[in-house]
């Protein structure tokens, strides 16, 4: 009895370790043009300092001139320090910003598009909206009181308006 726990203990630290290992262990695909682009940010040897992204992976070198002018070194990006989700690790990465940023790929850390909408709880648009509302979807709006449902001129939706 007593080996048999043994054996389960192992085998669950084992497989935290390799969950672990195989979450850390990510790397972005490489850059295909047109498509965007993760790049790990690489510290400094020896630093945790978090500076800007390399001047060939930012998409508008003058816009990060403008925004950087005049702040010292460090005041340019914010110290970071990248979170865990669901076990998965964030990596800092630059993607054509001028600083680095925390991020991981879908396939490691799922993440939901809310692609397709179903339950009958969309709604139709407001008969008065305009064209560009075209393909909106909206959902029927539940009011606090003194609120009514109503619709906002230049709205896709009915929204919640002050009753009268």
């Amino acid at each position: 009895m007593a080996s048999n726990m043994a054996l389960l203990l192992c085998m669950s630290v084992v497989a935290s370790a390799a969950a672990i290992l195989h979450s850390a262990g990510w790397k972005p695909e490489p850059c295909e043009a047109g498509k965007p682009c993760h790049q790990l940010y690489e510290h400094s040897y020896g630093s945790e300092f978090i500076g800007a992204c390399p001047i060939e992976s930012v998409t508008v070198a003058e816009g990060c001139a403008a925004y950087f002018e005049g702040k010292e070194e460090a005041a340019k990006c914010p110290q970071l320090t990248c979170p865990k989700a669901l076990g998965k690790t964030f990596k800092l990465t630059c993607s054509g910003g001028c600083c680095p940023t925390c991020w991981a790929p879908d396939h490691v850390v799922g993440l939901d598009r809310h692609t397709a909408i179903d339950g009958g709880l969309v709604v139709e648009t407001a008969p008065a909206a305009p064209p560009s509302c075209a393909g909106a979807r909206c959902f029927e709006p539940t009011c606090a009181e003194g609120f009514a449902k109503g619709y906002v001129q230049g709205q896709c939706c009915y929204s919640c308006v002050a009753s009268r």
